[in-house]
């Protein structure tokens, strides 16, 4: 395959050569934990959803499919040999488990943010009623709060298990990455290869942002852990040829092929060959394609394949997917896409912000992401006061969403980003109110779910 043949994947998604896309679409994945009570302690002490048994995994994957069987939209089974995989829908949406149990749905692209609404609080509901037989609890943070990397569940499945072990050589967190952390995604469209370009660049400088203003992971160990995105410093030492905000990924004159040669130099975990694994860690993606590989021939899915293995904070696939937001609790989601969309679909308020952003220096992003996991709107680097710059931002996007719209992100906005505070200060706010108590504080966040 030759570099055209590479960029052709991207170019074959562009809507047209030049201009908006036809469809601004808002595509949405929610991860969440499931927490279960404990037999032997009563029901202020939980721990994580297994995978086996009556309260397991597999259990609730089963309970989905038995509760939307004569719905209009019912989930099918997804297989990986004998193994239940995944879940899903003739409207495009899918149900899958991350390798600690964590459950996410990635949501079919909604024409808005009331569709988005609607389809998510409908799964939530779904998802209540799945766990529901065993008691179990939804839970919404960006990081398993209380119990360590041993005692959480480990999923199965065939890729997981490679990068499990390959987590090893890459990083010290790379393990917790996949066993105890949750994410909120937003995926947008891109109109032309220019456009795609523009908003990447965009994107990527608004990363810190996003993260500082829906930090969400300040509990780790029964305790705070000194960060209020603790899953922000568990991606920044996962594995650097894979993950991150690479400089060139800030510059103005960012083009498509930076991310091309980037994605070359990252090995996939595996390519599949007649419906086996063939584990691929050793020789990156150019080295593939220069047929290192003895047995390999690379081809155009092996190149769709690797980019879904890649995890930088903004990736590039049929649709630019944001990934650095923290999970949060379902009354805050829409904040998200709220923002996102407006500042990235509204090319008054893409103007004004991008000249907020491009003006920071690119040589301090990577003390920006350091700073942010810490201290969230709290940080200040040099001249940058993330308080003061989110509050910009977001009052960039609310005057822009008008009155139809403005409440997705208004309460959101008047809570947190206009007093400078994320819901990691709330999350630490209701651990002391609860003497900070581990147990004492998960049971009432568990019990008390505000949808």
């Amino acid at each position: 395959m030759t570099l055209e043949e590479l960029k052709s994947f991207f170019l074959g998604y562009c809507r047209k050569e030049n201009g908006t896309p036809d469809k601004q679409l808002f595509g949405l994945e929610y991860e969440n934990f499931v927490m279960v009570p404990n037999n032997d302690d009563g029901e202020e002490c939980f721990h994580p959803l297994p995978v086996e048994g009556e309260s397991g995994v597999f259990r609730v994957l089963e309970n989905l499919v038995e509760l939307t069987k004569n719905s209009d939209d019912p989930l099918e089974t997804v297989y990986e040999k004998d193994m239940l995989l995944a879940l899903i829908s003739p409207a495009g949406s899918k149900i899958t488990v991350e390798p600690g149990g964590q459950i996410e749905l990635s949501d079919a692209p909604r024409k808005s943010l009331l569709d988005a609404y609607n389809s998510l609080q409908d799964y939530l509901k779904l998802l209540e009623k799945a766990v529901s037989d065993f008691k179990g609890k939804l839970l919404f943070q960006g990081v398993q709060p209380i119990h360590s990397l041993d005692k959480l569940p480990f999923f199965p499945k065939n890729r997981y298990r490679i990068m499990f072990q390959h987590m090893l050589k890459t990083g010290t967190l790379g393990q917790w990455m996949m066993k105890g952390s949750s994410g909120v995604q937003v995926s947008i469209d891109y109109a032309s290869l220019e456009d795609l370009q523009r908003k990447f660049i965009f994107l990527n400088r608004l990363s810190p942002f996003l993260t500082a203003m829906f930090a969400n992971s300040p509990l780790n160990a029964g305790s705070p852990c000194g960060f209020l995105s603790y899953r922000s410093h568990i991606w920044e030492n996962t594995d650097n040829s894979r993950c991150g905000l690479p400089e060139i990924f800030l510059r103005d004159n960012f083009r498509l092929e930076d991310y091309i040669n980037w994605s070359l130099k990252a090995a996939p975990y595996h390519l599949m060959r007649e419906g086996e694994v063939v584990e691929t860690t050793d020789w990156n993606f150019k080295q593939l394609l220069e047929g290192k590989h003895p047995d390999l021939i690379i081809t155009p899915e092996d190149w769709e394949d690797h980019l879904g293995m890649l995890f930088p904070d903004i990736r590039i696939k049929n649709i630019l997917e944001v990934r650095v937001v923290d999970s949060v609790p379902p009354k805050y989601t829409m904040a998200i896409p709220a923002l996102i969309g407006t500042l990235l679909y509204n090319e008054s308020a893409f103007s004004s912000a991008q000249s907020l952003l491009m003006d920071l220096p690119q040589d301090e992003f990577q003390l920006y992401k350091k700073a942010v996991a810490k201290d969230a709107l709290q940080a200040e680097v040099n001249q940058t006061n993330f308080a003061k710059t989110g509050r910009k931002l977001a009052e960039i996007a609310l005057q822009e969403l008008g009155s139809k719209d403005e409440n997705w992100f208004l309460p959101f906005f008047e809570e947190f980003t206009k007093e400078g505070r994320s819901p990691a200060n709330e999350t630490l706010d209701q651990f002391r109110e609860c003497g900070e108590d581990p147990d004492k504080w998960l049971a009432k966040v568990l019990n008390n779910p505000d949808y």
